[in-house]
């Protein structure tokens, strides 16, 4: 590889770069070998969403030594405290707003998924999603207190990384627009997940829309505003913002998806040819003593025959609860996941399994409850 040298004309630099001495016979510094960054296994890169919590080793980057002269000699001599600073900054940009990506007294550093992720979306305006042409390059600063004797590598490295967009809360999302006249309080449009797993950022909602509807997605704690509302963008790429709407030209059955890790967004037609409207759904459980008693039926949506809803206290939650259709055994909807709460999936009387949804982790108390007979979507969610 070809070796950058640095000859310094000022010759009158001598070794107080590396100590206190201001001996006229001090040796005198005349070039300096900068170091070279090894290449990466790969320079294409896509992060993937991290579970929470975790933090993997994405790569380690490492370099050579930087090499001192004194005196014409070409003999190396140490050069007191020597520190690297690994900097990266967009392909093209001469390093003009380079940013310090990690700091090492070694000649190596560690790069962390999460950390990168967060490093790249902080420092750099960039979408998620999107790869991006960057430059990394390794300085290194030498002599004590002399930050300004910084000396950058013989050579750059060349890296695509494309990032993820990191969701905060997991928190409910709503559909709001001209369904319920676009009031951006109304929370009668939830979407849903088809898990409570921690690293699934995956909405969905299927359900009948009327024709000529044009909506956006609010996340709960912005409820009452429109400037983070999450909005379709072209070529399925959602975005955020007081941006462009969804739109429904005919009437029909719809499942609405939204990935909030890779910022997409898709809607797919559904056939309703074979399913049921039911008259009566409930949420059964101990508290009911399974339907001997007191078996609460949902509130079915005026909008859409198959969303439904309940507001209630549960004063027994032992071995679970369920749904079920016109107070019979035969229409019942068991978990896949008796655990999946608050979010989930119940399946349509099945044969291997008759699972109850555990409210074990929340306990007795209030819980607003929703439920897609069509997917068999539902989301209980513990109030106080």
């Amino acid at each position: 590889m070809k070796k950058q040298i640095i000859y310094l004309s000022l010759l009158f630099l001598s070794i107080a770069l590396f100590s206190c001495s201001d001996d006229e016979n001090s040796p005198v510094l005349t070039h300096i070998e900068a170091s070279e960054l090894n290449y990466l296994p790969s320079n294409m890169i896509v992060l993937e969403t991290v579970e929470t919590g975790t933090n993997p080793l994405l790569f380690t980057v490492t370099w050579t030594e930087t090499f001192f002269y004194l005196d014409g000699s070409d003999q190396t001599m140490p050069a007191g405290p020597v520190s690297y600073q690994l900097q990266i900054d967009i392909e093209g940009n001469n390093f003009a707003s380079a940013k310090t990506l990690a700091s090492s007294m070694q000649l190596y550093t560690d790069i962390f998924v999460a950390d990168l992720n967060t490093f790249l979306l902080t420092e750099f305006e960039i979408q998620p999603a999107e790869p991006v042409n960057y430059e990394m390059r390794v300085v290194a600063t030498y002599g004590e207190n002399n930050p300004e004797n910084a000396i950058a590598s013989a050579n750059t490295l060349p890296v695509t990384i494309t990032t993820y967009n990191p969701p905060t809360d997991v928190e409910p999302i709503y559909i709001i627009g001209d369904m319920q006249g676009w009031n951006n309080t109304n929370t009668e449009f939830m979407m849903y997940r088809n898990s409570s797993a921690s690293d699934d950022y995956t909405y969905t909602y299927t359900g009948f829309i009327a024709g000529n509807t044009y909506f956006k997605l609010c996340p709960e704690s912005y409820l009452g505003t429109w400037d983070n509302m999450y909005c379709a963008g072209a070529d399925g790429v959602l975005e955020v913002g007081d941006l462009g709407a969804f739109f429904i030209e005919t009437d029909g059955y719809y499942t609405l998806t939204i990935d909030l890790s890779a910022m997409t967004w898709s809607i797919e037609n559904y056939d309703v040819t074979n399913a049921v409207e039911w008259p009566v759904m409930s949420l059964v459980g101990a508290f009911s003593e399974w339907g001997e008693v007191n078996e609460p039926n949902m509130i079915v949506s005026s909008y859409d025959p198959h969303q439904w809803s309940l507001d209630i206290t549960l004063d027994n939650i032992e071995y679970g609860v369920k749904f079920r259709a016109n107070n019979n055994w035969d229409n019942r909807w068991c978990p896949k996941i008796s655990t999946d709460v608050p979010w989930g999936v119940a399946e349509l009387n099945p044969t291997t399994h008759d699972n109850n949804i555990s409210l074990d982790e929340f306990g007795l108390g209030t819980y607003h409850v929703r439920f897609n007979d069509l997917t068999g979507h539902y989301a209980i969610m513990f109030q106080e």
